[in-house]
């Protein structure tokens, strides 16, 4: 299910397990919504939601975020544009600024693939009413 991102970031904020649920979680739905559309869209296990405070993810599974949104970029249209980031160990974890780009790209797809959404348009034609596929 899709969860609202969080684009407003600030340095004094706290990441913590729910936020990176969010963002795991929003990017398999992107990948849930572009299936219909596109025949294949490769895509990296992200594991099980995080549990607890104590979970905070390693960079490894903030690669995996980078990585699936690169090959959700490389397999469908371009909605952002934005360069991807490889995390390493032991170095600088990512930051208010970094957060803001991840979500920012999440919700950039999910309202580029809710433009190719199927709705149905109901009308009445003379006596019954018809569905009609736009």
């Amino acid at each position: 299910m899709w969860q609202e991102p969080k684009i407003d970031w600030v340095s004094t904020d706290s990441f913590n397990f729910e936020d990176y649920n969010r963002i795991k979680n929003n990017i398999a739905y992107l990948r849930e919504m572009a299936l219909p559309f596109y025949s294949t869209v490769p895509f990296e296990d992200m594991g099980d939601d995080k549990n607890g405070y104590n979970e905070f993810p390693y960079a490894e599974e903030f690669n995996r975020l980078e990585n699936n949104l690169e090959l959700l970029r490389n397999s469908t249209f371009i909605f952002n544009n934005e360069e991807k980031k490889t995390w390493y160990a032991n170095e600088k974890t990512p930051d208010f600024e970094d957060f803001n780009r991840i979500e920012r790209i999440c919700l950039d797809y999910y309202k580029g693939l809710q433009r190719y959404r199927p709705r149905r348009l109901s009308i009445t034609l003379g006596m019954a009413t018809a569905d009609l596929k736009i």
